[in-house]
């Protein structure tokens, strides 16, 4: 009787799928969105971010054009990532960047930038197909000036 280790395998299927997100991110730091699109599936894609309608490539292309032109040192450090089954793999990342172009309609600030994030994404036939992620817009948006950061309750106010 023949056995295979369906374990082996999905473990070097779950490194593959790893692989591919890294290499996502060091395309994403080069600004090179046409490899990119290689890791991408070229007829099944939707990327979605919240508070944005879900976006397919075309669209991802150029929200990435939009933050690489803003933040041209731009720079993913994956803290961790985990891959499940033979399609998933989860990560959470840091972004550093320094505002060098304009961004949402913010002029460029010179500012160094450092905002958390995480992402979900399917993987099928070593493309990426779909991506949900989260990133701490609120926290680079306080970064460069945008909105007010938080500060600590006056207590000059409060009530006795």
């Amino acid at each position: 009787m023949h056995t295979t280790n369906t374990s082996f395998v999905a473990s070097s299927v779950q490194e593959q799928n790893k692989q591919v997100v890294r290499q996502f991110f060091e395309a994403f730091d080069r600004h090179d969105t046409e490899r990119i699109g290689q890791l991408v599936s070229s007829t099944d894609y939707t990327f979605h971010f919240l508070g944005m309608p879900p976006m397919d490539w075309n669209g991802h292309k150029q929200f990435i054009i939009a933050i690489t032109n803003a933040f041209p040192d731009v720079h993913h450090e994956i803290v961790d990532i985990v891959a499940e089954g033979e399609d998933k793999v989860a990560d959470r990342f840091n972004i550093t960047g320094t505002h060098k172009g304009e961004f949402q309609g913010i002029s460029p600030t010179g500012k160094k930038t450092s905002f958390g994030g995480m992402q979900f994404c399917t993987i099928k036939n070593g493309k990426i197909t779909e991506i949900w992620a989260n990133v701490d817009i609120m926290g680079l948006m306080q970064q460069i000036g945008a909105i007010p950061a938080e500060s600590h309750a006056d207590t000059s106010t409060a009530r006795s």
